[in-house]
């Protein structure tokens, strides 16, 4: 038997997977995220503050929350997606 997407049961909440450490991580199924993630996000720093404790970041460090509209206008609702969540204090 193939397992294919449509096999999986319906999960309306992300499915944390587990992990030790940042950034969490959580697998959803696009239509019951999308919505979350139109405007800027609720209580979000427009910046982040780098503490002098963790050194120097690199070229890849945006330092503030990173969307990507086009991205995510392309998501189809049956899509699962990977969600990285990064503690902002």
């Amino acid at each position: 038997m193939q397992l294919t997407a449509r096999a999986l049961p319906i999960h309306r909440a992300p499915i944390d997977l587990g992990g030790n450490g940042y950034p969490v991580r959580y697998t959803a199924l696009a239509e019951f995220v999308l919505a979350r993630l139109e405007g800027e996000p609720h209580e979000a720093y427009p910046t982040w503050v780098l503490p002098e404790e963790s050194g120097q970041p690199t070229a890849k460090w945006l330092g503030r929350t990173t969307k990507y509209p086009e991205t995510i206008a392309a998501c189809r609702p049956y899509e699962w997606l990977l969600i990285q969540a990064w503690d902002e204090s």
